[in-house]
């Protein structure tokens, strides 16, 4: 067990994390609020393999950007750092992306639950700081009720849209459209490899 100071008169900040164990946790704050996840399973991943590709083709097709998979520590405020599991980055953010972390609001953020956790965090507390800092597009991935949240900028709150079937395009990312019964079939299986 590893001792670590906790700010106890203060919020976290982003400097506090460097004290942080490198114990395959995922360290994030959100408004000075520590939230400590452990690593995700195997569905997560799953999930996560099947979109990166999907998007990596996408963006490479039409040169308009990079797909980044996490962890990334994403840089809000000295009180708001997030790693989600992938996001977006636009040719017009390109100098945001720095060596250690992403500055500012991604254009397309994607979250996958994790059975584990109840998934407050991803549907309520990140949905609040991504639409409040500018992210575009927010996609909400529950591979368990196996529904997509999709929240927008464009949408005057943080209501989103529920998705369970049929295709779901992407408004920031234009040309990804993605098949949502076959995504989650994805979480039950490994990806085959063609001979």
């Amino acid at each position: 067990m590893v001792a670590m100071p906790f700010p106890a008169d203060r919020p976290w900040n982003i400097d506090d994390l460097e004290s942080m164990p490198d114990d395959g946790q995922r360290y994030e704050l959100l408004q000075g609020e520590l939230i400590v996840s452990p690593s995700p399973g195997r569905s997560h991943q799953r999930i996560l393999q099947h979109l990166l590709i999907q998007m990596e083709a996408v963006a490479h097709r039409t040169g308009s950007g990079e797909v980044v998979i996490g962890p990334i520590d994403v840089h809000f405020s000295p009180h708001d750092l997030v790693q989600p599991d992938i996001l977006y980055i636009s040719d017009r953010q390109a100098d945001q992306y720095k060596e250690t972390h992403f500055a500012g609001a991604p254009a397309f953020v994607i979250e996958i639950i994790s059975p584990y956790t109840s998934g407050f965090y991803e549907r309520v507390r990140k949905t609040a700081l991504y639409m409040s800092r500018g992210v575009e597009e927010y996609w909400v991935i529950d591979p368990e009720k196996q529904c997509i949240l999709v929240f927008t900028s464009a949408s005057p709150d943080t209501t989103s849209e529920i998705f369970t079937s049929g295709m779901l395009a992407a408004n920031v990312l234009a040309g990804l459209t993605i098949d949502i019964p076959k995504l989650f079939a994805a979480a039950d299986q490994p990806r085959k490899t063609e001979n």
